[in-house]
């Protein structure tokens, strides 16, 4: 029986994989070795020789360490979920950016700093939205409304070594993702408790996809070569809409166990290395 090694993520997963032997292991307490071309995860728990890998490292902050295990994985041919070379490209949120500028999609107009010295040089309207590093799950993001909270916000940003995002604060109506696993696509509507966009839901509904959101997700899906991909969508009332981000290890909550069935089914039709 082949073995599927899960990073991280859910504990269903041997469910909707009868037909494998399922590992799980956390990317934080995991060391890897790779020896003449075979991979060895080994944690306190053991070690585990995977014949494919599925990832679902979730709303962490990357590391170095963790992209020398997709580096490793890369080398050892292993097949993954989402392709290690997929997960490269989205490890950090610069990288992630510049793929949707890549894709034409409508990103929200930004602006980086390397450090807070230079936000001196930045002008932009209250309301906004700073960023720091590549957090994610809300963390390391914070609205500014005045000169005040701002001049606040740079004392605390002068002792981060991560770069810095400025944004336009979007007066969001509407907070939309599409799904794509495959090629099938889900769509939800989602509130928040806040202003932060996928924090702290406490609604959600699926919705019909519509034409054009199909097309851009489909379109960045093929760009990326990813078997899964969110999207993160903002409209407004007057019907704009802005590409937050992209996530390539999106969370499967409030979406029918078809998801769940068709990202097995990904996983399936790798072939063994």
């Amino acid at each position: 029986m082949e073995t599927v090694l899960v990073i991280n993520g859910e504990t269903y997963w041997q469910e909707f994989l009868p037909d494998y032997k399922v590992e799980q292991k956390k990317i934080q307490s995991t060391e890897w070795l790779l020896k003449d071309n075979q991979l060895f995860a080994i944690d306190q728990n053991g070690v585990c020789k995977p014949d494919k890998i599925l990832w679902r490292v979730g709303a962490i902050r990357p590391n170095a360490k963790h992209k020398t295990a997709l580096d490793l994985i890369q080398l050892s041919r292993i097949h993954c979920v989402n392709s290690a070379d997929v997960l490269t490209k989205g490890f950090d949120r610069l990288t992630m950016l510049n793929v949707l500028i890549e894709c034409k999609l409508p990103v929200i107009p930004f602006n980086v700093a390397t450090t807070s010295t230079q936000l001196k040089n930045i002008e932009i309207s209250f309301p906004f939205v700073v960023k720091a590093g590549n957090y994610h799950g809300g963390f390391g993001k914070v609205l500014v409304e005045n000169e005040e909270k701002w001049q606040d916000i740079k004392d605390l940003l002068f002792i981060s070594e991560d770069y810095i995002t400025i944004e336009p604060f979007i007066n969001y109506d509407k907070d939309i993702r599409y799904l794509a696993i495959g090629n099938k696509i889900w769509a939800m509507a989602r509130k928040g408790k806040f202003w932060k966009a996928n924090v702290q839901t406490t609604d959600f509904v699926l919705i019909d996809p519509e034409e054009t959101l199909i097309e851009q997700t489909k379109k960045l899906q093929s760009f990326l070569k990813a078997d899964i991909v969110a999207i993160d969508i903002l409209e407004e009332k007057d019907g704009n809409r802005y590409f937050v981000e992209y996530n390539d290890i999106p969370g499967l909550s409030g979406f029918p166990d078809e998801v769940k069935i068709e990202l097995a089914n990904c996983l399936k039709n790798k072939p063994s290395y």
